[in-house]
């Protein structure tokens, strides 16, 4: 097995391969990235289990051949060397089984423990349920307006990941960790049959963010009787379990009779909750809200320090004092694209809904809601 690339190139791949590996890993196999050369492809796989990787780089060579490395000794290698052609080649150790994987530059050489490679599920033609494609940019949008709001509550596996409700016409993608929650419809032709729920774990759409960052389409892949997703672009391929948990009930948390309606700039609001909630003794911000005038306030009594500010906005109904975490206000605010937002009331002990005055793409609908904070007045 010979090849060569530039270190800059190869390094480049081997980042993105080990995105699907573990922290920390009790089978060698989960810390080990596979290294497939037919002729000037260099197909690269890792996995942990439940996430598996293969991403394809061109390379020189006309040779062929396999070898598996541990990913972080391969990885701190590259990164650590100066950019340049490098010349890379496995030759046998004592048995077929060990290998030194050497490195060759202009300046010196390097050797590497290395296995034989292993075999590797075949993840490219697997048979699914379900095949349909969807524009990176739209995939990323919805997955950076969702998963902040997922539990990092590991005794709520459920609600680690993202609910994605796909129909004919629709995807509907779902989080929430209980305090708050978003819900994205979007319309686009999937082709499903009836309505397929699933739940993907929050680590597999952060791979994916990062993995897809090229324009184009994104061939997604269900199965859901093996409770798996495959996301396709090019030759770069990862294949997944879902979460096989029930999702909760969130239409019960979505209120329906929110009643008192306040208009305003999103930016402006955005500033002010940021600022003033860093005087918050608890992290919290009081939101008064009456006739065409919204007070934002906090106070650290502990410490004798306080902020109010008076942001402009559009209300008519009757005054309510409410309170909330300041955290999820600004998560919220960040993660809408509206230059004017609605947020909709009912008392203080209620949900309040977050909604963007516009949509600023006319096929998607955006709601979020963010759960009161108990303030002592």
């Amino acid at each position: 097995m010979k090849f060569s690339s530039s270190i800059k190139h190869l390094s480049e791949a081997v980042n993105n391969t080990v995105l699907a590996l573990p922290a920390k890993a009790t089978d060698a196999r989960y810390e080990s990235i596979n290294l497939k050369l037919e002729q000037n492809k260099l197909s690269l796989f890792a996995t942990d289990g439940d996430i598996s990787l293969t991403l394809q780089t061109n390379v020189e060579s006309s040779d062929s051949g396999a070898a598996s490395l541990n990913a972080k000794k391969f990885q701190d290698v590259l990164r650590n060397m100066y950019d340049a052609i490098a010349e890379f080649s496995v030759t046998e150790k004592e048995s077929a089984e060990q290998l030194s994987f050497l490195i060759k530059t202009d300046r010196g050489s390097y050797v590497i423990s290395a296995q034989a490679g292993f075999e590797e599920e075949s993840a490219g033609s697997l048979q699914f349920d379900l095949n349909f494609p969807i524009s990176r940019e739209h995939l990323a949008g919805l997955i950076d307006k969702t998963i902040f709001a997922a539990s990092t509550d590991g005794m709520r596996p459920a609600m680690m990941g993202v609910l994605f409700e796909i129909e004919a016409e629709t995807i509907r993608a779902v989080s929430t960790d209980g305090h708050r929650l978003v819900k994205i419809t979007r319309n686009h032709n999937t082709g499903a049959e009836g309505k397929l729920k699933i739940i993907v774990p929050s680590r597999v759409l952060g791979i994916v963010r990062k993995l897809f960052s090229e324009d184009g389409d994104v061939e997604i892949s269900i199965d859901a009787n093996s409770q798996r997703i495959r996301f396709r672009m090019g030759e770069t391929i990862l294949l997944c379990s879902l979460v096989s948990e029930n999702y909760p009930n969130y239409e019960a948390v979505i209120p329906l009779e929110n009643d008192k309606t306040m208009l305003l700039n999103r930016s402006n609001l955005l500033g002010s909750v940021k600022r003033v909630g860093r005087f918050s003794s608890r992290g919290d911000v009081r939101f008064h809200v009456q006739e065409n005038s919204l007070a934002v306030s906090a106070e650290n009594a502990d410490e004798g320090a306080s902020a109010d500010e008076s942001v402009p906005c559009e209300y008519k109904d009757e005054a309510i004092l409410i309170g909330f975490n300041s955290k999820f206000i600004e998560d919220a605010l960040q993660h809408l694209n509206a230059e004017e937002v609605i947020f909709q009331f009912s008392s203080p002990t209620r949900a309040a809904i977050i909604l963007p005055k516009q949509e600023e793409d006319a096929n998607e609908d955006v709601l979020m809601l963010v759960m009161p904070v108990r303030i002592n007045v």
